[in-house]
């Protein structure tokens, strides 16, 4: 995605970044994205490539190791350089010509823009990093007798209603309530297992009306009630494993 104009904002399950006329975006061919614009000014180029595409085989053929196949799956943002805003300019402007438009001319610029790209991403290896987990993590941790909402998740990581469930299903594989729920239980477990703490107090501490509401949801989740778990010691805690999730009855 090329920006002609204003900023707009796209956001997947695995990353967000905006695309303007100083950075292009790169979205996987089969993720799911929102994008919206941050103001009325806001346009794009899209260029939709995919693997068997003319141009993508042209490049494979040309340059073997490009590596352009691994690339399209990788979500980032780059940086555009003003060389490149130039021929975007240049592209937008033929293209805009409606669906008349030459078709030649069209995978021309399809071709010239893929090798740019490519080109610009050989130089920045590293996709845009996703630190949305840990700053789900540490709202979660931080509120943990008082659970935030989805709307106040989706305000503490800028996402909409639909990619915030998007991006649970894709990193918890569980609603959003259901990742909070998961993350104040670990913490739960960890109390359990590490201190004498009355198990009333822990439920309260971790945001739940009374220990038979806390217990129920133990047991759901962990399969083991909060004073079994106490009396036989269970295993080791470990604060980096993912917890476990289950909702069945």
């Amino acid at each position: 995605m090329f920006g002609l104009g204003g900023t707009v904002h796209c956001e997947m399950a695995a990353g967000a970044f905006e695309v303007s006329t100083d950075h292009i975006g790169i979205v996987p061919t089969d993720a799911e994205h929102f994008f919206a614009g941050r103001t009325d000014d806001s346009r794009l180029l899209v260029v939709d490539l995919f693997p068997d595409d003319a141009a993508v085989r042209q490049i494979q053929e040309l340059e073997p190791r490009a590596g352009l196949l691994q690339m399209l799956q990788s979500p980032r943002s780059l940086p555009m350089p003003s060389e490149l805003r130039v021929l975007i300019g240049c592209a937008a402007a033929q293209l805009a010509q409606g669906p008349d438009a030459d078709r030649l001319v069209a995978h021309q610029w399809a071709t010239m823009l893929a090798v740019q790209v490519y080109r610009l991403a050989a130089g920045h290896a590293e996709p845009t990093r996703d630190d949305k987990r840990a700053r789900f993590e540490a709202l979660v941790d931080a509120r943990l007798d008082t659970p935030p909402s989805n709307a106040e998740l989706q305000r503490h990581l800028g996402m909409s209603g639909s990619a915030l469930h998007a991006w649970c299903r894709a990193r918890y594989d569980a609603s959003p309530q259901q990742a909070v729920l998961a993350r104040r239980l670990q913490w739960a477990r960890q109390r359990l297992l590490n201190t004498s703490a009355a198990i009333a107090r822990i439920a309260h501490e971790t945001g739940f009306a009374d220990a038979p509401s806390f217990t129920k949801a133990f047991a759901r989740v962990h399969g083991v009630t909060p004073g079994a778990l106490r009396r036989g010691a269970g295993d080791p805690f470990d604060e980096n494993a993912a917890p476990a999730i289950s909702y069945t009855a």
